[in-house]
């Protein structure tokens, strides 16, 4: 799925300069993402995890029900996102399915990559 596609030409806009923290880790979250432009680092414990770059999602897991971040998110680059909030996402999903299941392969891909983090760590 083309996210940068799907919303190109969002009137709801969020720019975020380089070096600027979008969330931190533990803070509530009820936002997710869409970045446009740039790219942004992820880091979990101060560690790096993963780098979100234009066409990706950004902040999901807090959106789905944790209702707080599991990662902290800062701006690599000069960063456009399109915030998608809880009612945004529930239209998302009845208009377009295949976004829910964008969004479920991302989670997993995420779970995954934190894991095996983990799993190296011990």
């Amino acid at each position: 799925m083309n996210l940068l596609e799907v919303f190109e030409g969002s009137n709801d806009l969020l720019d975020l300069s380089a070096g600027t923290q979008l969330f931190a880790e533990d803070a509530p979250g009820d936002i997710m993402y869409v970045l446009l432009q740039g790219s942004l680092q992820l880091s979990l414990h101060g560690k790096p995890i993963a780098k979100v770059v234009a066409g990706e999602i950004i902040g999901e897991m807090a959106l789905l029900g944790t209702e707080v971040r599991s990662a902290t998110a800062v701006a690599d680059s000069d960063c456009q996102l399109v915030p998608i909030d809880t009612h945004a996402f529930k239209l998302l999903v009845q208009h377009m399915p295949e976004f829910a299941l964008h969004v479920m392969n991302v989670l997993a891909m995420r779970l995954q990559q934190v894991d095996e983090e983990l799993t190296v760590s011990r």
